[in-house]
C-alpha cells in the first residue's frame, strides 16, 4: 500500500488543511497543528520520521480523540459545540495519515500487515464522518478517502457462505384488516397526476413501476455485492424491535458484522441499520438508486427545491418503526421485502395519544396493532388507513402523517425527505 498515492498526493490539499485549524477548539489544536508541516514534508517523501516520533505522535492523536470522544457523550448530541465535531474528524485524518506513515516504514510488511492497517484505517475514517463533521473547506474529504482505501481493500475480502438474501413471498399476507381504509394505488403517475392528484392534496399513495431502472433491485439482495462494497464499513445499528422500548440500544460495527448477525442469521435481537445516510458515507452504493422525479415539486414558493435526504432502512424480519410522524414529504422506496404500514391523518393526533416529552414529541403511545382501549379511549375515533409495501413500489408519505412500519421479510428501503 504506497501512503503517497492512496492518501496525501492525490485527496489532501495541505493548505486548505491548515487553514482548517481554525475551527478547532484551542486546546486541540495546539497538539495537532505542529503535525501538519512534519506529515506534509513526510508525505512528499522529502523527510523520514523515526519509529519513536511516529508512536508519539499516535499517542498524542489518540489523547485528542479521547477527549473529543467524551465531550461528544456527555450530553445531547445537538449541544455539542461544532468545533469538537471538526475536531474528531481532523484527528481521524492524522491518525490516518500517521498509521500509512508507520505502515510504509514497517521492513517487515506482509499481507496480514496490510489488511490489519486498511481495516483500522477505515474504521477510524467512518468515526470521523459518523461522529465528526465534514470539514469545511473540504467537506467530501473523508468519504473521498474511505471510498478509496475501501476499493484497494475489496482484493483481500472473503466471500460469505450465504449468496442471496432468501425471501418466501408466497408466504406474505396482504390482508386489509376490516377497521381500516385501502391507500390508493398510481402506475407511473405522470409529474402532472401526481402533483395534482397526491401532492397539492397531501394524501397518502402508493406508485408502482416507477422504479423499474434502479440497479439496486436486482444487485441488493446478492449477500457478497453488499459485502464488497460494503463490509468494511462501520454503520450504526440499532438493537431490539423499537425504539420506544425500554432495551432498544445502538451500536456502531461493520456492515459485514450486521449482515452476518442479523440478516444471513437469526439472532434473539432484531438488529436495524434504520434511519441512516448511508449513500452519503458510501456513495458507491448510491449509484444503484435513482431520486424520484417526484422530489423536485416544492411546498415552498419561489424558492430552489434543496436535494432531499436519503436514508437507508436495512433489517430482518420483525423490525418496527412506531407510530410516529415527519415534518417533510417522504417517498419510501421497497428495494426488496415486504412491509405492512399504518397510517393516520394529522388532523388525528389527539386521538394518538403522543408523548409528552422533547425527544418522542413525534411519537404515539398507542400501537395500532395491540391498542389499549381502556388507557387510550379516543383511540376509536382515529381513522387508519393500510397499505403492504412490496419490491418496486413506493409510498407517498405526507408531512405530519403518522405511519407504523413493520417488516414482515428482510427487507431494504430508501427513504427521500424534502420540503
Amino acid at each position: 500500500m504506497a501512503f503517497e498515492a492512496y492518501i496525501t498526493t492525490e485527496l489532501i490539499d495541505w493548505i486548505l488543511l491548515k487553514e482548517d485549524l481554525k475551527y478547532l477548539p484551542t486546546e486541540i489544536e495546539v497538539h495537532v497543528a505542529p503535525m501538519i508541516d512534519v506529515l506534509q514534508r513526510v508525505s512528499m517523501q522529502k523527510l523520514e520520521r523515526t519509529t519513536n516520533w511516529i508512536n508519539k505522535s499516535l499517542i498524542r492523536i489518540e489523547a485528542c480523540l479521547d477527549r473529543t470522544w467524551q465531550l461528544l457523550n456527555s450530553g445531547h448530541w445537538k449541544d455539542v459545540p461544532l468545533s469538537y465535531r471538526y475536531s474528531y474528524s481532523f484527528c481521524s485524518l492524522l491518525k490516518v495519515i500517521l498509521l500509512e506513515i508507520e505502515h510504509e516504514q514497517n521492513k517487515e510488511k506482509s499481507t496480514d500487515t496490510e489488511i490489519q492497517v486498511l481495516q483500522e484505517i477505515i474504521q477510524q475514517i467512518d468515526k470521523g464522518i459518523l461522529l465528526g463533521a465534514p470539514l469545511p473547506n473540504k467537506p467530501s474529504l473523508l468519504t473521498s478517502i474511505a471510498s478509496k482505501i475501501n476499493n484497494h481493500y475489496t482484493k483481500f475480502v472473503r466471500s460469505l457462505n450465504a449468496k442471496k438474501i432468501e425471501i418466501d413471498y408466497s408466504k406474505v399476507s396482504q390482508l386489509l384488516l376490516p377497521e381500516f381504509l385501502q391507500i390508493n394505488r398510481y402506475r407511473i403517475p405522470s409529474m402532472e397526476s401526481f402533483y395534482k392528484d397526491i401532492f397539492i392534496p397531501k394524501v397518502p399513495a402508493i406508485i408502482t413501476d416507477s422504479m423499474k431502472h434502479w440497479n439496486a433491485l436486482h444487485l441488493w439482495q446478492d449477500i457478497n455485492y453488499l459485502n464488497k462494497i460494503a463490509g468494511s464499513r462501520t454503520v450504526p445499528i440499532e438493537i431490539g424491535s423499537r425504539y420506544t422500548e425500554e432495551d432498544w440500544s445502538q451500536d456502531l460495527i461493520t456492515f459485514s458484522e450486521f449482515l452476518q448477525s442479523h440478516i444471513i442469521k437469526n439472532t434473539p435481537k432484531v438488529g436495524y441499520l434504520a434511519q441512516h445516510q448511508l449513500f452519503d458515507q458510501i456513495p458507491e452504493l448510491k449509484n444503484d438508486i435513482v431520486v424520484p422525479d417526484y422530489c423536485s415539486f416544492s411546498d415552498k414558493e419561489d424558492s430552489e427545491v434543496e436535494p432531499p435526504d436519503i436514508n437507508a432502512w436495512f433489517g430482518p424480519a420483525g423490525t418496527v418503526s412506531p407510530l410516529h410522524f415527519d415534518i417533510k414529504n417522504n417517498l419510501l422506496c421497497q428495494v426488496f421485502g415486504y412491509k405492512r404500514i399504518f397510517l393516520y391523518d394529522s388532523s388525528d393526533s389527539i386521538n394518538l395519544y403522543p408523548y409528552d416529552t422533547k425527544l418522542l414529541y413525534n411519537t404515539a403511545q398507542v400501537d395500532p396493532l395491540k391498542p389499549d382501549y381502556i388507557k387510550w379511549p379516543d383511540f376509536k375515533k382515529a381513522k387508519g388507513f393500510m397499505c403492504y409495501l412490496g419490491p418496486g413500489e413506493m409510498l407517498y408519505i405526507p408531512p405530519n402523517w403518522w405511519h407504523h412500519v413493520t417488516a414482515l421479510t428482510p427487507s431494504f428501503s430508501v427513504s427521500f425527505w424534502w420540503t
